[in-house]
């Protein structure tokens, strides 16, 4: 059995014998947090720790970090790496350590694509899924524990009640047989108990219909969009991902608009009428993208939208309430509970 853990922590404090990182043709978030000291403590140059996509770099970390050895694969740039790309860099990981040879009981990493934007369930589902992929078709006999590391408390806390508690199982030591593929025998391999992530057989890897949501970069909003938002739309079966300037690197611009061009419909909340969200409805809009509009109560709307209907809210409650009514109305008939 191999045991899935989330710690709260940091990558460069967790122990492991491995910390997978990726470099997306440049660095971001912990990668470049990681890489960082790799480089200023003398270790390796930057080159040696930028792979080209499909290529990989494991590096001695001669305590620059507190894990022993770190993995950068290459990836496609980030714009492009989504739920799918985060299954297969997982899978490709476990691939590239049994090609190496490495001895590793413990396989620490984050939890990909949180912190531009996607829905952090989804990419804690793609991990695991690729992880159990990665060792059906490479078993890594010697891996004992693979570590999730999360230092942003609220991403913790949906992580946690989404993880459970989720064991990966190796194949037995025999090759998979003739009459079954890879993605067959893959889907007896993972035992989840009180766990939300859903089927995590290849055949449960259907892709989600997602949601953006757009709304003002301010910690006063962060339990409206965990609970009254992001709860809500996971509970109607849908992908939900936000881009928060705060955590975010690289173009904002481009994930929006990524964002909102991928999505089944958009969120907007208008309170305090910031020019960021306006300009995301707006957008929608011109996509012909529906849109459902929130404000706390008693918020003014700027002109072009006053005609609009808007749920106002008093509480998260009764923005929760609203919300998962308004979402099953607009889509009455193809919903089902996540």
């Amino acid at each position: 059995m191999i045991k899935v853990i989330l710690q709260k922590d940091d990558v460069v404090s967790v122990d492991a014998d491995v910390l997978l990182l990726k470099h997306a043709q440049a660095f971001y978030g912990a990668d470049e947090s990681v890489a960082l000291r790799l480089v200023q403590d003398g270790v390796c140059d930057e080159q040696q720790v930028s792979p080209a996509e499909g290529d990989a770099r494991l590096v001695e970390a001669q305590g620059a970090v507190n894990s022993r050895k770190v993995l950068f694969l290459g990836t496609s740039p980030l714009r492009g790496f989504r739920y799918r790309e985060i299954r297969l860099f997982a899978q490709r990981a476990i691939e590239t350590l049994v090609a190496s040879n490495e001895h590793v009981e413990t396989l620490a990493t984050t939890v990909h694509g949180a912190g531009y934007g996607l829905d952090v369930e989804e990419a804690l589902r793609s991990m695991v899924l690729g992880f159990q992929q990665g060792l059906t078709s490479h078993p890594l006999r010697s891996l004992k524990r693979i570590i999730f590391v999360e230092r942003n408390k609220r991403r913790f806390d949906i992580l946690e009640r989404a993880l459970g508690d989720v064991e990966l199982v190796l194949p037995p030591d025999r090759p998979v047989s003739a009459s079954n593929t890879v993605a067959e025998e893959s889907a007896r391999l993972v035992t989840s108990r009180e766990s939300s992530l859903g089927d995590l057989s290849v055949n449960g890897s259907t892709r989600k219909k997602s949601v953006f949501v757009a709304m003002p970069f301010s910690d006063e909003f962060e339990d409206v969009y965990q609970f009254g938002i992001y709860a809500t739309v996971r509970r109607c079966g849908f992908v939900c991902e936000k881009v928060d300037e705060s955590i975010f690197s690289g173009s904002i611009i481009d994930r929006i608009t990524d964002g909102i061009r991928n999505a089944e419909f958009v969120i907007a909340d208008l309170t305090h009428e910031r020019p960021n969200v306006y300009l995301e409805v707006g957008y929608a809009w011109g996509l012909q993208k529906p849109v459902i509009t929130v404000a706390r109560q008693g918020q003014h709307l700027h002109f072009d939208l006053s005609h609009h209907k808007c749920l106002f809210y008093k509480t998260i409650t009764k923005l929760s309430e609203s919300l998962e009514k308004t979402i099953r109305k607009m889509f009455s008939g193809e919903l089902h509970d996540d």
